[in-house]
């Protein structure tokens, strides 16, 4: 087992690099990888009608898409929760509807405009980071991340009604 772990770890590990831009995130994906490798040596049959390698690949490949799926949803769970949080002492039931809307409008917005990257881009900056702290966290140049940042704020802004 160990062999053929590391016989298939440069493929998982190419693949975790492109999911993960921190050291800490690539782990983390390379980590899911293997799961899911695992699981495929335990779950393959070959009357399946794909290869072992194909079957593994996909397996690999589905279980970080899951990591990244989950963290999406954690950042738009932490943008909603940062937002009810300020309508938490609001008394008037009908400002508390309309806030808790255009939260839900916010993340609807943000997970159906905003790319992966655009994404990660917007947690760090809400995060606190700085500019440049962002781009050594992506890999990107500071201007690169400002561009994103405005193409962001584009996409989010409110549609004027006219």
């Amino acid at each position: 087992m160990l062999e053929l772990l590391r016989r298939v770890s440069p493929f998982i590990l190419s693949k975790a690099k492109r999911f993960g831009s921190t050291e800490q995130d690539r782990q983390d994906y390379y980590q899911e990888g293997v799961v899911g490798f695992l699981s495929a040596v335990y779950g393959y049959k070959p009357d399946c009608g794909a290869t072992f390698k194909t079957y593994a690949c996909t397996c690999s490949l589905n279980k970080m898409k899951d990591l990244l799926s989950r963290r999406n949803k954690e950042i738009a769970l932490q943008l909603f929760d940062s937002v009810v949080s300020e309508t938490e002492y609001v008394e008037d039931p009908e400002e508390a509807l309309n806030a808790a809307v255009k939260a839900e409008n916010i993340i609807k917005a943000i997970s159906e405009r905003l790319s992966a990257f655009e994404k990660k881009v917007l947690f760090l900056h809400l995060r606190g980071e700085s500019y440049s702290s962002i781009s050594k966290i992506t890999g990107k140049s500071v201007k690169s991340v400002d561009n994103c940042l405005q193409r962001i704020r584009r996409k989010l802004r409110p549609e004027k009604d006219d």
